[in-house]
């Protein structure tokens, strides 16, 4: 209570400090210098905290700037209103912003400004998936950072370098980039908050790597630091991960209210995509407790999916469905999100092929900078040089060629497995409109009867055989190894057993064999007894 206390306090007077610096600025009897810097100082106050309110703001110093011909003033205004589109998600009227902003750095003359540009479009690029693009921004927008001794702006380009490789799963690389930014922003004598970034960084690389308890303090270390500063889009990220950490360490209860807050904050900054990621964390939660509960948020967050949701977020999205109607007994509708789901993980699988490469790329890219500038003070620089950058285009130029194989192997073969898939979508969707052949579940715990199988299949199964159909029947796509632990049989035995069974139904070969069998035993034992 103390806490929500001081917090509509603190509302209350930067609302009273707002409009006493709006008075300011509208006062055009005060001097140009005074009414930028009250605008300046509002926007500071709310970029990241009332965004709509700060666009407002910066539409009026847009107009002021231009009346009174201040180009870096104009300038200023681009890129902030970059940077909140850049927030919500709102990638190209970004990326447009900052282009604007560039011709102006190059109106001025300013390498400085030009560098700031460079790094924002940077972020563009990393966010969009174009990863190398990302890299060589942020190594240019470094090297004039470095001339030009803006050691600040420095730690945030390599704190970005960082980013990406953590992105691309360079995680040793990463962390590099990340210790180098700190130890920048440590000589300079930075605030605690100039730090903030790297440590967040450094945690989601704990989380991705299992490490649970090494995350959830890092991130409670940025949560401290983020209650001094009011930044909704570090507190809502800061909240989305304490809520996986806790989910992960089965902490309930400490998980949704993180996932709660998460909710509020993405739903006030207008970023789609990050609403939706914070719905289907909530909709998890709600799993372990409610899952008629939980279907229902399930379905609805389906209904409102958007072209920027990520494919991580749909591979959780569709397994999250595939349980609940499991749970419910809707078999053909839980198989259906089962393959969605599979889909998705190609899809993903595809992706992170293709990353393979740019991370060999990426780290070629930084062995020949780091090497570069080993060789500063050599005469033999130049040659060198031409040979690195020799180097580098023929690994680009493999890459491009590595790409596009792999590219054109992994969508023939999706291509291929989609239409294997939709026959099998087919069949379940016939099925489910037969009513004479219905699948009627009517226990709370779906069976298969053993008798109408044997007898369908004119022989009797052996246990082994048995015991791998009911292990399949709670997950369809479990490894033959973990159906192996299950059984406490040999991984060898296990696919025996498979192969048989795959000759007894006559399924022929495909990718989704253990679900065609499955589905087999479901329709027979779901057929009705014969009438003599």
């Amino acid at each position: 209570m103390l806490f929500l206390f001081l917090a509509f306090i603190s509302l209350i007077q930067a609302q009273s400090q707002s409009g006493s610096l709006s008075m300011i600025w509208e006062d055009e009897t005060q001097t140009d210098s005074v009414r930028f810097h009250a605008l300046e100082k509002y926007f500071n106050l709310n970029q990241r905290v009332q965004p709509d309110s700060a666009l407002l703001a910066l539409d009026y110093y847009y107009e002021l700037a231009k009346e009174k011909k201040v180009l870096r003033k104009v300038y200023g205004v681009l890129v902030s209103k970059a940077n909140i589109y850049r927030d919500r998600g709102k990638l190209e009227k970004s990326k447009k912003l900052y282009l604007e902003a560039a011709v102006i750095a190059e109106k001025l003359q300013n390498l400085v400004l030009k560098g700031i540009v460079t790094g924002n479009l940077g972020n563009i690029f990393s966010e969009q998936g174009k990863y190398l693009e990302a890299t060589r921004s942020y190594s240019d927008a470094i090297k004039i950072f470095k001339e030009h001794e803006e050691h600040l702006f420095e730690a945030s380009m390599l704190s970005s370098l960082g980013s990406i490789n953590q992105k691309i799963g360079n995680y040793a690389l990463a962390l590099d980039y990340y210790h180098k930014s700190s130890k920048i922003l440590q000589s300079i004598g930075a605030n605690k908050r100039a730090e903030l970034i790297n440590i967040m960084n450094i945690g989601v690389i704990q989380f991705k790597k299992e490490k649970y308890t090494e995350a959830k303090s890092s991130f409670y270390k940025a949560l401290e630091l983020l209650q001094q500063e009011d930044d909704k889009v570090l507190r809502a990220g800061c909240y989305a991960l304490l809520a996986k950490i806790h989910f992960k360490l089965d902490q309930l209860d400490i998980a949704n209210g993180f996932a709660e807050k998460n909710l509020v904050l993405t739903t006030e900054l207008k970023n789609e995509s990050e609403i939706i990621n914070a719905q289907i964390i909530l909709a998890q939660l709600t799993f372990e407790s409610n899952k008629d509960l939980a279907t229902i948020s399930a379905e609805a967050i389906e209904a409102n999916l958007s072209k920027s949701t990520s494919i991580e977020s749909m591979i959780d999205l569709y397994w999250l469905l595939y349980k609940c109607y499991k749970y419910q007994n809707k078999f053909p509708l839980s198989l259906n999100m089962l393959e969605l789901h599979k889909a998705y993980q190609d899809s993903l699988q595809i992706e992170k092929n293709s990353y393979a490469v740019v991370r060999e790329t990426v780290k070629a890219d930084y062995e020949l900078r780091l090497y570069e500038s080993k060789l500063e003070s050599e005469k033999e620089k130049a040659e060198l040089k031409v040979s690195q950058l020799k180097r580098i285009f023929g690994i680009i130029s493999i890459s491009v060629i590595l790409i596009s194989l792999l590219s054109f192997y992994f969508i023939s073969t999706n291509r291929k497995n989609k239409k294997r898939r939709d026959l099998l979508l087919e069949e379940i969707k016939n099925l489910r409109h037969k009513t004479s052949k219905e699948l009627v579940v009517n226990s709370k715990q779906f069976e298969l009867s053993r008798e109408k199988i044997e007898t369908k299949l004119a022989r009797n199964l052996n246990e082994t055989d048995w015991k791998v159909l009911t292990i399949l029947l709670d997950d369809p796509v479990i490894t033959n190894t973990e159906i192996a632990e299950k059984a406490f049989m040999s991984v060898h035995g296990i696919g025996s057993s498979l192969r048989r069974m795959y000759e007894y139904f006559e399924i022929k070969e495909t990718k989704y064999k253990k679900i065609l069998l499955l589905l087999d035993a479901i329709k027979i034992s779901n057929t009705p007894p014969s009438v003599d």
